[in-house]
C-alpha cells in the first residue's frame, strides 16, 4: 500500500527562489515533521486543524519563515519552510511547537484534561532540501574563478579596459 496521506507536492518553483537579507543570499528549505505526544488524533478536529494552520502560518510569517508547503495530517504535521541561515531548524520547530501547544490549551481548555502536560512529543524530524544539484555548485565555483581571472586580466593588461574577454 502506497502512502496512505497525500502529502505535499514538490513546489519547484518556491525551492528555486534565493532570498537575499542585507549581507545574505541563502536558498536553505527544510521539511520538518512533529507529532501529538503518543500519536492522539487529535488534529482530526477541523477546528484544531484550523487554528492550528492560522498560528503557525502567522508565527512564519512574523518571523520572515516562507512556508513552501504545508500539511496535518490526523496524528502528525508536515512543514516545508524556508529559513535564514542565522536561525536553525531546531529554534524554529521549538519555537513553533510551544506556541501552538500555548494558544491550542487557550482556545480549547479540553485538551488541558487530556493532555497535562505536553501537547507535543518531545522530538521532530527535519530534512533540508534544495534546489541546487552538485554539479550546479561545481560550475558555479569553476565560473567564479573563471571570473576573478577575468577580472585580474582587465586591471593588469594595458588594453584590459577597452576589450573584454568573453564569458
Amino acid at each position: 500500500m502506497r502512502n496512505r496521506y497525500p502529502h505535499h507536492t514538490e513546489p519547484t518553483e518556491k525551492l528555486n527562489t534565493m532570498r537575499k537579507e542585507s549581507h545574505t543570499t541563502y536558498n536553505i528549505n527544510y521539511h520538518c515533521v512533529w507529532i501529538p505526544k503518543y500519536r492522539r488524533r487529535i488534529l482530526q478536529n477541523p477546528y484544531i486543524k484550523e487554528i492550528l494552520t492560522d498560528i503557525i502560518k502567522g508565527r512564519c510569517e512574523e518571523n520572515d519563515w516562507q512556508v513552501l508547503a504545508f500539511e496535518i495530517q490526523p496524528d502528525h504535521i508536515h512543514l516545508f519552510v524556508s529559513v535564514p541561515p542565522k536561525e536553525s531548524i531546531s529554534w524554529v520547530v521549538k519555537i513553533l511547537k510551544g506556541n501552538t501547544a500555548l494558544q491550542l490549551r487557550r482556545v480549547f481548555p479540553a485538551l488541558n484534561a487530556v493532555h497535562t502536560k505536553h501537547l507535543w512529543a518531545k522530538g521532530f524530524f527535519a530534512s533540508t532540501a534544495g534546489y541546487i544539484s552538485e554539479d550546479s555548485v561545481k560550475r558555479y565555483i569553476d565560473e567564479q574563478e573563471h571570473h576573478r581571472l577575468r577580472d585580474e586580466w582587465q586591471k593588469s593588461h594595458p588594453l584590459g579596459k577597452q576589450f573584454t574577454l568573453s564569458g
